[in-house]
């Protein structure tokens, strides 16, 4: 193709939009022995449902286990932080932290 007295080249240059995904170990916290008399903390994200999720599964789990110390806590909204984490993992042997919708 010329163009101007000039021949153009027809090359097209393609851009691969791959990254490479930088993985880092995950550490799962150790699971309990038993749940008899523990103290364990329901946490709901703030999305709709999660309140009904998390109720059922407490009292399934009572049902199963025993009776449990149920600490149940929500994010008021689904995009704010959950400013109480630190204080519910400070009151509890362990979290069950649930999605609704």
């Amino acid at each position: 193709m010329v163009k101007g007295g000039k021949q153009m080249s027809s090359k097209v240059a393609l851009l691969v939009p791959e990254g490479r995904a930088r993985t880092l170990p995950i550490f799962p916290a150790p699971r309990l022995r038993e749940l008899k008399g523990k103290v364990i903390g329901f946490l709901q994200n703030g999305k709709p449902n999660a309140d009904i999720l998390l109720s059922r599964l407490a009292n399934l789990i009572q049902k199963k286990y025993g009776p449990l110390d149920v600490h149940p806590r929500a994010k008021p909204r689904v995009t704010e932080p959950a400013e109480f984490i630190e204080e519910l993992a400070n009151e509890c042997q362990g979290v069950v932290n649930a999605i609704g919708d």
